[in-house]
């Protein structure tokens, strides 16, 4: 029975497809009035594709195109299909809602029942396709920040403004310091240096290490808490200009600087603030105190909110406190703001 079924569509294939042909062979008696009705199309069309002038003047054995909408033209579309071990024609079109006859067609096959392994069939347009299958996305690996690590490496799924928001850093540090062309394409295993790294890094970290334990005394020198001053034009370029405004501070009755804990207290005396506006910092310039050889002053952050910032001349570096009011890991100055803040304040001492 199926080879019964092969030669009948084997016959069909080879027989004049008048149906599904793309183009058609003119026999005796035609003419492209009779085809134009055939075929369903205009006969100016079908003199405009062949660049026929008299439409009285086709011969027998003439090939002729059939323009695009003739009724029963079969079309490639995009699909592909590769034949594999245990296909048959019938399966093929049945996977595409299409008919075997088409199939046959468009890829000129001359037998339906002879596919090879690895052959490539076209598909017609009406071939109903595979939607593809969704790429999931690799999750983001975690970043467990170290406040004193001087590099990091990239894993999969992180970004460079991940990265920075984990170490509390500015991107624009990331991208100067590392020299990155494009802030959207950073490679995984590549190696990020969160800071600058002198020669003297060892002698600086000790002495960092003393100043540190010093100045966390810092957070209890100033118990009255700078307010907000009216909103300034930030200064981009040095030098920094002092502002005019001089908005109160609220003072607590007796603020409170203890230098050890069997030490009587010392009191500080707090001055009219007197605001200086340092990138999205303004710093409370009057104010500056010295505390175990570096300079500690109140500050307000871009969202008014008060922390300290700290200055060591010696060793030119910068801290500041979290919003938690614990102090961060010295570093030297990154931004242009930072660099005019210590060359400002080392320039006063």
């Amino acid at each position: 029975m199926r080879n019964i079924v092969a030669a009948a569509l084997t016959l069909t294939a080879l027989m004049p497809l008048h149906a599904v042909a793309a183009s058609v062979t003119v026999k005796p008696g035609d003419t492209i009035s009779d085809l134009a009705d055939r075929y369903g199309v205009s006969v100016g069309s079908l003199l405009r594709i062949n660049g026929i002038s008299n439409s009285n003047h086709v011969e027998a054995g003439q090939t002729l195109q059939l323009p695009s909408g003739a009724r029963g033209v079969v079309s490639t579309g995009r699909g592909r299909h590769t034949v594999q071990r245990g296909d048959t024609l019938g399966g093929i079109a049945a996977r595409y809602q299409v008919s075997e006859r088409n199939l046959i067609v468009i890829n000129s096959l001359q037998s339906a029942d002879h596919v090879e392994v690895g052959q490539t069939l076209k598909l017609p347009t009406t071939a109903v396709l595979p939607k593809p299958k969704p790429v999931a996305k690799a999750k983001p690996t975690p970043i467990n920040a170290n406040p004193n690590a001087t590099s990091h490496t990239v894993a999969s799924g992180q970004t460079l403004t991940q990265i920075a928001r984990a170490y509390e850093i500015p991107v624009a540090s990331l991208i100067d310091l590392n020299t990155i062309n494009d802030p959207d394409k950073v490679t995984v295993g590549t190696k990020l240096m969160l800071r600058v790294i002198n020669k003297n890094s060892e002698k600086e970290l000790a002495r960092d290490s003393a100043t540190k334990a010093v100045s966390v005394e810092a957070s209890t020198a100033f118990q009255s808490k700078p307010v907000r001053a009216q909103k300034q034009k930030p200064v981009s370029q040095r030098p920094a200009i002092q502002t005019t405004s001089t908005p109160r501070v609220k003072q607590s009755p007796k603020p409170v600087l203890t230098a050890t804990a069997t030490k009587p207290a010392k009191t500080v005396q707090a001055k009219p603030a007197s605001w200086r506006t340092y990138g999205p910092l303004q710093v409370d310039w009057s104010n500056w105190q010295s505390m175990g050889g570096s300079m500690v002053a109140p500050t307000l952050n871009r969202d008014g909110k008060p922390l300290y910032v700290a200055v060591n001349c010696s060793a030119r570096k910068i801290n500041v406190t979290s919003s938690e009011g614990a102090w961060k890991s010295w570093i030297a100055p990154q931004t242009n703001f930072e660099k005019d803040l210590v060359t400002d304040r080392c320039k006063a001492a």
